[in-house]
């Protein structure tokens, strides 16, 4: 339950940062209202979480978490009445506090709940930024197959949009692989008689290396070729072409964070 309630806290952090970079009157109420029910859904069941199962997962930081949390569920209520009023401008504060105050209880969860069974320099900031790259990947990865998908409702959009977001997706998984591949550069820097050893514990058969390996082709590989197949889809402007990628890409993309947070919690090791 505890990797279930960061996946949903890391969604709907990254599903609030797509919602700045298209016009509304280009897409309407509906693209964004869409949107914003998406982001209830999963931040309501990331609270029902919180609330009935006992995780107590932000640690001694408990005040800052909850206000946390408890302000990010407003804000989004907010950030939905205003995009039922199409007030284009006035939506972006409540998202803005809604993604702020989402970011703090997902890092806050996330420094409380990752242990340190083995050593690892620079823990906490590869940490941090493992968790901001699974959160964008989680976020744009999903947004930007319906934002593919709301091709086929509305036909005459420019496909400007979905290029946009289909460069910033390829760039987002590329940040991702940076982001683990930094953290197996430093497990690999640790002193290989010290056990358990964070890079061994990781990749080794004899340890997790079998949820790592398959973490890596499906959350990693699969989703940097897909990511490039619907560049190339969305720049001929095939747009169902580009949307059928995009949802094996988002499967790729959930089985993998869900299997990185998993491993993180076990091994320490961010990936």
């Amino acid at each position: 339950m505890t990797v279930f309630f960061l996946f949903l806290l890391a969604l709907t952090v990254g599903c609030l940062t797509t919602q700045f970079w298209v016009p509304g009157a280009d897409f309407g109420r509906g693209y964004f209202q869409l949107n914003a029910l998406v982001v209830l859904g999963v931040l309501g069941l990331a609270l029902a979480v919180w609330i009935f199962y006992p995780l107590a997962p932000f640690g001694h930081l408990v005040k800052l978490g909850s206000a946390s949390m408890l302000v990010a569920v407003l804000a989004v209520f907010v950030y939905y009445g205003t995009i039922w009023r199409e007030a284009w401008a006035a939506s972006h504060w409540p998202a803005a506090v809604a993604l702020v105050a989402a970011t703090i209880a997902f890092l806050t969860a996330g420094h409380a709940l990752v242990s340190s069974p083995t050593p690892l320099p620079h823990r906490g900031l590869l940490l941090t930024l493992n968790l901001v790259t699974s959160a964008l990947l989680l976020g744009w990865s999903l947004m930007t197959m319906l934002l593919g998908h709301w091709y086929l409702v509305v036909p005459g959009l420019r496909f400007r949009h979905l290029v946009i977001f289909c460069q910033v997706l390829l760039g987002v998984v590329l940040a991702r692989i940076l982001a683990v591949t930094l953290s197996l550069v430093l497990a690999a820097s640790v002193d290989p008689l010290i056990e358990p050893h964070p890079l061994r514990i990781l990749v080794g058969l004899s340890g997790h290396g079998m949820f790592f390996w398959f973490r890596l082709m499906w959350g990693l590989a699969i989703p940097l070729l897909l990511a490039v197949m619907s560049l190339t889809c969305a720049r001929q402007r095939a747009n169902q072409s580009a949307t059928g990628i995009l949802y094996v890409l988002v499967m790729g993309s959930l089985i993998g964070e869900i299997t990185a947070l998993y491993l993180t919690l076990i091994t320490g090791v961010p990936v």
